[in-house]
């Protein structure tokens, strides 16, 4: 009798277990964002002078006067390397040792800035 307890407790054990690993990836499935969910930025000229007094306020520090990098990496010809809606989601939600601007900046600042950052190849 013991080992049919121990039997059925250890079926259950495993069921339970499938569940849970089950529950875990369809939760993860619902938090993922696909990519055509990404809208375009708007169809704005870029205002220079605008974003680099943005820049210059926010971001001097980490990447230097002349976008050299110091503590942040070198952003001199960052838009070879990423798209500005890419630069966008890296100024507005950060990365790594970057902090968010979502809240310090407008979001009509974060995309002038973006593009700003787009057109440095």
């Amino acid at each position: 009798m013991f080992k049919w307890s121990m039997a059925a407790l250890g079926g259950i054990a495993c069921i339970l277990g499938i569940t849970v690993l089950f529950m875990q990836v369809q939760h993860n499935q619902s938090k993922a964002k696909p990519e055509a969910s990404s809208a375009a930025l708007p169809d704005t000229a870029v205002n220079a002078q605008a974003a680099e007094v943005i820049y210059k306020q926010s971001c001097i520090a980490c990447h230097g006067n002349d976008l050299e990098g110091k503590v942040g990496p070198n952003l001199q010809k960052i838009g070879g390397k990423l798209s500005d809606q890419q630069l966008y989601k890296v100024i507005q939600n950060g990365r790594g040792g970057m902090p968010s601007f979502k809240t310090a900046l407008k979001n009509e600042e974060l995309v002038n800035l973006a593009k700003w950052l787009a057109d440095k190849k």
